[in-house]
């Protein structure tokens, strides 16, 4: 399983990613990550981490979450700790180092209905900086049809921070945090004067998303019959990133961290990864 990338990333891909707040990444893991993680995803849906959560409601159907089992789980943890993740995360963030904030996998059966509802993931998170972005790896190959995630080009540059929503529905959640209430994004889009940029890549299980930590984005429900949706979505930090938890936050680290407010958060539970 390869250690770096395995193909170079380009200043132009770089310079994509602040620009548009995502961009799609090709061919930099190779083909035992995809199948070592595919093995990982199948052992954790048998037996789901302590903070892992299932989001769909309908009989028969399965939209799994399960956060931070990489610190139980020795497959998780492996590609956290030793696949190009850390070093593709440095590059693109244009960061000296690189933190590993927590994971989340991500697994829509076919014909699943559960949308992954649109937001920004920073207001989730107990960070604050500029060099947060996410990796989210595919583990299958993905279309709209089967819940490919849909950005919102350029929103990381809207200055605005949305209320969190709940995967799940439960509208209790979050209601002590700060923000605006996200607006209804389907249809605001449908209008025939909107504004609304809205990207979407056909990918290949390999291919990675890498996206800013305010970049609006959601997916639909998995339409297709045949089709699942795994993915592994790891989030880094940058060297302007220090911890700043919120009362009401949701939980995305198993353990506790041991690094204190305002500073930066290198410790055990967010370990420095990059450079090596």
């Amino acid at each position: 399983m390869n250690a770096h990338p395995l193909a170079a990333i380009t200043d132009t891909q770089v310079d994509a990613f602040w620009r548009d707040g995502v961009t799609c990444l090709r061919g930099l893991f190779d083909a035992e990550w995809i199948e070592h993680m595919r093995a990982a995803v199948e052992d954790d849906l048998a037996h789901p981490g302590p903070l892992a959560r299932e989001y769909a409601n309908q009989k028969g159907q399965r939209f799994l979450g399960d956060i931070g089992a990489w610190a139980v789980k020795p497959g998780l943890r492996r590609y956290v700790e030793t696949s190009p993740a850390a070093e593709i995360a440095a590059r693109m963030m244009k960061s000296h180092k690189a933190n590993f904030l927590y994971d989340q996998l991500f697994v829509k059966e076919p014909g699943t209905a559960a949308k992954t509802p649109w937001h920004q993931d920073g207001p989730y998170w107990p960070v604050q900086g500029n060099q947060i972005l996410s990796i989210w790896l595919a583990l299958d190959d993905v279309t709209v049809e089967s819940s490919g995630v849909e950005y919102l080009k350029g929103s990381h540059r809207w200055g605005k921070e949305y209320r969190p929503i709940h995967f799940g529905g439960d509208t209790e959640a979050y209601k002590m945090l700060p923000g605006e209430t996200l607006p209804d994004i389907d249809a605001l889009r449908k209008e025939p004067a909107s504004t609304l940029d809205v990207v979407n890549w056909d990918m290949k299980a390999g291919d990675c998303l890498i996206h800013h930590n305010m970049t609006v984005h959601g997916a639909p429900g998995n339409a297709s019959s045949t089709q699942r949706r795994r993915a592994y979505a790891t989030r880094w930090t940058g060297d302007d990133v220090v911890y700043a938890p919120r009362d009401g936050q949701a939980r995305v680290t198993i353990n506790e961290p041991t690094c204190r407010v305002g500073e930066p958060i290198d410790c055990e539970v967010f370990p420095r990864l990059w450079p090596r």
